[in-house]
């Protein structure tokens, strides 16, 4: 008897033959996929404990969001209109927070990927990160994978100049007030990858340093020892190494770094490269995760095409959530192709098929994880979604794959599973009650504005201007 059964709907299943079935099923069992085909395959003898008709609805592999940052869901919108919205984040993040803000976020980022249809997450914890506690990670952790969510979320040296004045909070008391060091996050960094991996199935701590490569606001000495400490410890335990790079990063680590580039590093935004960056990521099978619709692609292209021609590794991700963004991978992927359509006044380039496989398998196995998910197989673990298509937008439904990426939305998504367990059905979470989810969001934020006592972000004089 299997555990749980999806009939009658249209398979995407994104594995290497690009099979699909127009009217298929899937079977699981346990936490993974046991059978997998056509209708007409499906033995007459069947039996499963639950069994979802998925007529009207396509069958397709859980997203893989491999780019995001805890604690962006609650300061989303603040600021708007204002300058220096970057400092803001880092006042917030390292002065105004206490254990239950970074839990009460990490569930309601959770939600919000899984309702778009996103099983499995990459979070780095605030912005650059704060990395000299392990409390903001670990609260993290336990909001996140309490919704079902797949959570990857790590610390690292964070970015920009030391030291950094930090604050500790529970409620409305302040525990401790101190500077930040460079030798704290790397202390902090490791015990995290030591102590918290292993704790949940569906927790993976890696190793998150707010940027690698040449930080403008340290020495090359400095930066040279953050680059290699950060890859020792990524090494030591067997974990992906994920920051932002940006302009001469590439070069930089070359360099001086060079073992530092390998196919466990991903570079998120990737923007300023020169044709010397491209081809040092094409020769050593570093990542890059493209982020269509961040702040940071108004300042820069990121030439993804080009890259993609050139051999380069690429993923797309959301960045998500603030100051203007969202969780949805699906208006991500339109993004995608649309810029690079514009930046070559070409809009046939790039095709549906590898967008949909770069929020899917290929960031899987950016974070070495495409022999247990990214795509509907049998043996990989149990990580997917259902779409409803019966909708004028979607409707009607035919060149699956094409329609999804051009139409489909986040609130599209019906049913999400990940590792066999259903943990959003009909829209309705399953394992915790989404209204006392989101109250104590807000508590956590509100609790969060006291602290930071500045009335004004939550003005924009600006909202109705040029």
């Amino acid at each position: 008897m299997w555990d749980l059964l999806l009939t009658h709907g249209v398979v995407v299943t994104i594995d290497k033959n690009h099979t699909e079935f127009n009217d298929g099923f899937i079977a699981v069992q346990g936490e993974r996929i046991c059978a997998i085909g056509h209708m007409s395959e499906l033995p007459q003898d069947y039996s499963a404990k639950k069994q979802i008709d998925c007529s009207g609805h396509v069958i397709m592999p859980g997203l893989v969001d491999a780019h995001g940052h805890a604690g962006h869901s609650l300061i989303r919108s603040l600021g708007d209109g204002k300058p220096g919205w970057e400092d803001l984040a880092q006042t917030i993040y390292y002065e105004c927070t206490d254990s239950e803000f970074w839990r009460a976020e990490g569930a309601l980022a959770a939600s919000e990927r899984l309702k778009f249809g996103t099983t499995t997450g990459v979070s780095m914890i605030g912005s650059t990160p704060r990395s000299e506690l392990l409390e903001p990670l670990a609260s993290h952790f336990e909001g996140a994978v309490s919704t079902g969510i797949r959570e990857l979320a790590g610390i690292g040296s964070p970015y920009g100049a030391f030291p950094k004045h930090a604050k500790w909070w529970n409620g409305q008391t302040l525990l401790r007030e101190y500077d930040v060091t460079p030798e704290m996050a790397y202390a902090t960094t490791e015990q995290s990858v030591k102590e918290l991996n292993g704790i949940h199935s569906r927790q993976i701590c890696i190793v998150a340093p707010g940027r690698m490569g040449h930080r403008p606001d340290e020495s090359i000495e400095a930066n040279i020892e953050h680059n290699r400490k950060m890859f020792e410890i990524a090494s030591k335990y067997g974990v992906p190494l994920h920051t932002h790079a940006y302009d001469d990063d590439v070069e930089f680590m070359h360099r001086y770094t060079p073992e530092v580039l390998t196919p466990m590093l991903s570079l998120t935004h990737s923007t300023g490269y020169s044709d010397e960056a491209i081809n040092i990521l094409a020769s050593t099978g570093a990542w890059v995760f493209h982020g269509p619709s961040t702040n940071m692609h108004t300042k820069g292209h990121c030439p993804v095409y080009e890259m993609l021609k050139r051999g380069v590794n690429v993923a797309i991700v959301s960045d998500g959530s603030a100051s203007s963004r969202s969780y949805d991978l699906w208006r991500d992927v339109k993004n995608t192709l649309l810029l690079q359509r514009f930046e070559h006044r070409n809009t046939g380039i790039l095709s549906c098929g590898k967008v949909l496989e770069m929020v899917t398998i290929e960031p899987a196995r950016a974070l070495g994880l495409d022999k247990e998910i990214g795509s509907l197989e049998v043996g990989k673990k149990a990580d997917i979604i259902t779409i409803d298509y019966r909708q004028p937008h979607l409707f009607p439904f035919q060149m699956p794959v094409t329609r999804l990426v051009n139409h489909a939305m986040g609130q599209d998504v019906d049913n999400v599973i990940v590792e066999g367990e259903i943990v959003l059905h009909n829209r309705h979470f399953t394992l915790f009650d989404e209204d006392k989810m989101l109250d104590q969001a807000k508590e956590a934020q509100d609790q969060m504005l006291w602290r930071l006592n500045r009335p004004d972000v939550l003005i924009n004089d600006r909202l109705y201007t040029l």
